[in-house]
């Protein structure tokens, strides 16, 4: 077949627009490794944005050196294969924020903040104790101060200060800094106690949970004597029970004499 001048001269414009369509795709390709190299070196090897400075308002007792030793341990972990990464844009607040509150359990009201180019922000307060729990039967070792949620938070010497409320546990059993140090239920409970004798004009040294009784609760008064509480039953209901039998059965002067007060039965007080 004879091909005709325009045959010829199509072909030719053909080919030179398939060759103009696979410069300017290559081009493209170039530019577009070009940039994605560029971020790559940007975001994995400059230090354009590499974490410089960490930056603690620290009000608790927790050393900085240690939050800050935690922190960079985090930081100089790999991340997409690379070591050492510490680049702001993808260090990421609350992964660091959990690693205080988890690490640390004296802390609360941790914040992270990211400010560019080169810093993370740290702020965080200490716990105010509540109490001191102990579990075991008189071993001081493990006493600890716990919040106002009952969470475990620092190790704790012995204390019968009239400030903090001490409980002694004889049937729990602790794990952990960081974990409740009771049940919701007997904690509501014990916790309850100071503030309902409160009322009735009652002061407390200490509540002791023995291990002999389920759902025994113990109270030490100021003046010696005791009172025993069901954790099962109406913490008000037996509370103005025992305010009842005090204001008509037990004089002040008697009042010293008294060993035990118990209240646990419903609508019914023992005494000794």
């Amino acid at each position: 077949m004879v091909k005709t001048v325009s045959d010829i001269y199509q072909a030719k414009y053909l080919a030179k627009k398939r060759k103009k369509i696979f410069l300017c795709l290559f081009l493209w390709l170039v530019l577009f490794l070009a940039i994605s190299a560029g971020l790559v070196y940007l975001l994995f090897f400059s230090k354009l944005f590499y974490v410089k400075e960490v930056s603690i308002a620290n009000q608790s007792f927790i050393p900085n050196q240690e939050i800050r030793q935690a922190i960079d341990e985090l930081l100089a972990q790999k991340r997409f294969f690379v070591s050492g990464f510490s680049n702001l844009i993808f260090v990421e607040s609350g992964k660091i924020q959990s690693l205080i509150v988890n690490n640390f359990p004296q802390a609360e009201n941790v914040t992270v903040e990211k400010e560019y180019p080169h810093t993370v922000k740290v702020s965080l307060d200490g716990k105010t104790a509540l109490g001191v729990w102990c579990f075991g039967a008189g071993d001081q070792d493990k006493c600890f101060y716990f919040d106002k949620n009952g969470v475990a938070f620092e190790t704790s010497a012995d204390s019968d200060g009239p400030l903090l409320l001490r409980i002694e546990d004889e049937k729990g059993r602790f794990e952990k800094l960081g974990q409740a140090v009771a049940g919701k239920e007997l904690l509501a409970f014990v916790l309850s106690i100071r503030p309902e004798l409160e009322k009735v004009k009652i002061d407390i040294k200490k509540i002791t949970v023995p291990a002999d009784e389920d759902f025994r609760v113990d109270t030490q008064t100021s003046e010696g004597w005791e009172i025993y509480f069901s954790a099962r039953d109406d913490l008000k209901s037996q509370v103005n029970s025992l305010d009842v039998f005090l204001s008509q059965k037990i004089s002040p002067e008697k009042r010293s004499q008294l060993q035990y007060i118990d209240v646990r039965i419903p609508n019914r007080v023992y005494y000794k």
